[in-house]
């Protein structure tokens, strides 16, 4: 039987990974070429001790509600391992 290996991500070290993956979604989705990097930091849960992104969103994401609820949704998919390292590297090797 095959085993698949799943990588999950790191979120300190993989950080320009995510910036890179969540700049791709936000283009292809809504057409904006913009830099994300600081729309969201990593901290831990004080519940469940686990490393979390948390956002910190711009007064410009704030004004855009598409951009808003994408990103949110963005994040939530990375907190609750929706999303592997390998497909964000397979979405962007695939731009």
């Amino acid at each position: 039987m095959d085993e698949t290996k799943i990588e999950f991500l790191d979120l300190i070290n993989d950080k320009y990974l995510i910036d890179e993956y969540f700049k791709l979604k936000v283009n292809r989705e809504l057409n904006i070429d913009i830099d994300l990097s600081t729309e969201y930091v990593t901290a831990h849960n004080i519940v469940s001790k686990k490393l979390i992104l948390v956002q910190t969103f711009s007064d410009t994401t704030i004004g855009n509600p598409q951009l808003y609820l994408l990103l949110r949704s963005l994040i939530h998919n990375v907190n609750s391992y929706h999303i592997t390292k390998s497909q964000m590297i397979s979405a962007l090797s695939n731009k």
